[in-house]
């Protein structure tokens, strides 16, 4: 696992915040006070009372077809609530069902929105991450891309990232987020601490930084140029012929292969549900624990990993990949399959591992 030694700092179950574009399905909710390891399944569920519809007798008879459709799955009993008027007997049914959950029901009962739903019954089940940070090392690709003799994996590197950086959706280090913040915080902590030739390693600190910013000014160009998966073929076959090349890197690449065939256009993003806009300031969203950032054995390692442990540590609530099964038709079975984010995130742990073993520097050298 990539910085399992950094990943232990952590205080607690959390897993770096780029601009982030949600799921599209909205589950209302509203928050409880306390940590929880993910808001998503544990906050007090209230959603739509009070909320304006466009058109109510849409939104209700939506509600209601999807709520039989869920008893019918469930063999649960619909709630009399013919005595009320909308929105109260959306909430009344609601309540009324979800009473009926028993403790071996692992899903969470929600009233969710789309472009296609008004106030459609879900159920939904979560994907738990590993408390991992899900960060790639980008430094070791960078050393090698000055190496003649290292051009063939510079190339395969390339191509590997700008799937993870187009497709899966992981943010850069020098984008806007939480690793973009968290270096430039440095840099200006050191800046303000101004030069002084007695003080060795806060100068070297603030060369990695110039390094690294420099490094990313030109990496990200060729990670943005249209991913295509021939060419990423292509540089695999390239690497093979290589009398040196690591049979661990083609393995991964393979299976990266693989899993870009079964989900050509899927990215991370697609299963996150958390509405940004209606944050309170207490989530850790998926951006901030998937991400690329420059090394995990530089002399700026362990300054970045304790302060974002400092700003985990505040975060009450997680997002992670949610699996909705919508009833607004008859479903035969409950079915929620996560099958592309742990194929996902485990390509991200080994490509990780890998580039940390290319690069060579210790901590704090």
């Amino acid at each position: 696992m990539e910085t399992a030694s950094n990943i232990q700092k952590l205080h607690r179950p959390t897993k770096p915040l780029a601009g982030r574009t949600g799921g599209t399905a909205k589950p209302a909710k509203k928050r409880t006070a306390g940590a929880h390891r993910n808001g998503f399944l544990n906050h007090v569920f209230q959603p739509f009372w009070g909320v304006a519809f466009p058109d109510c007798q849409s939104a209700e008879q939506e509600f209601f077809v999807s709520a039989g459709n869920l008893c019918a799955l469930y063999k649960w009993t619909m709630p009399d609530v013919s005595g009320l008027s909308f929105p109260d007997n959306i909430r009344e049914a609601y309540y009324g069902l979800i009473a009926q959950q028993t403790r071996a029901f692992d899903l969470e009962v929600r009233i969710s929105q789309d472009e296609n739903h008004t106030c459609c019954l879900t159920t939904g089940k979560t994907y738990y991450t590993g408390n991992h940070l899900y960060y790639i090392p980008v430094r070791s690709v960078w050393n090698m891309r000055g190496n003649k003799a290292e051009q063939s994996c510079y190339n395969l590197f390339v191509s590997v990232f700008a799937y993870f950086h187009q497709v899966a959706g992981i943010p850069f280090f020098t984008e806007p987020g939480t690793i973009e913040s968290t270096y430039d915080t440095i840099k200006n902590w050191l800046d303000e601490e101004g030069d002084n030739e007695d003080e060795v390693f806060p100068n070297r600190q603030k060369q990695e930084l110039d390094l690294l910013k420099k490094a990313g000014d030109i990496l990200l160009p060729e990670i943005k140029r249209p991913f295509c998966l021939r060419h990423l073929e292509s540089c695999l076959k390239k690497y093979q012929k290589f009398k040196q090349s690591d049979t661990d890197l083609t393995d991964i690449v393979a299976e990266i292969i693989k899993l870009v065939k079964d989900y050509p256009k899927r990215g991370i993003q697609e299963s996150m549900y958390y509405e940004k806009e209606k944050d309170e300031g207490d989530t850790l969203y998926w951006e901030q624990y998937i991400s690329f950032y420059w090394s995990g054995y530089d002399c700026l390692n362990e300054t970045l990993y304790d302060m974002i442990n400092d700003e985990f540590q505040q975060m009450g609530y997680q997002e992670e990949p949610t699996a909705l099964q919508w009833f607004d038709r008859p479903q035969e079975k409950a079915e929620h399959i996560f099958d592309f984010e742990p194929r996902l995130l485990h390509l991200v742990n080994r490509i990780s591992e890998l580039l940390n073993d290319y690069d060579y520097e210790e901590p704090n050298e």
